[in-house]
């Protein structure tokens, strides 16, 4: 589970931050970067990253969510 303390660690304010920089490490190329971050979040912390990625019609949302469905 990603916590309040860990989010301030990577200087963010809200969770959708770090959903984000998930999707800029698929992005720049960092695929085992995003699969670590990724399996750092809770199941119900995922499905919310999931929701989340639905407003990004793009590959790079695509080949996230996939991810994140694969870590459940």
């Amino acid at each position: 589970m990603v916590s309040l303390k860990t989010l301030k660690e990577y200087d963010f304010n809200r969770i959708t931050d770090y959903y984000e920089y998930i999707l800029l490490s698929i992005v720049n190329g960092q695929r085992k970067q995003a699969e670590t971050l990724t399996k750092k979040l809770s199941t119900t912390q995922k499905i919310d990253a999931f929701e989340y990625l639905e407003n990004y019609p793009n590959k790079a949302a695509l080949e996230c969510k996939t991810l994140i469905l694969n870590s459940i």
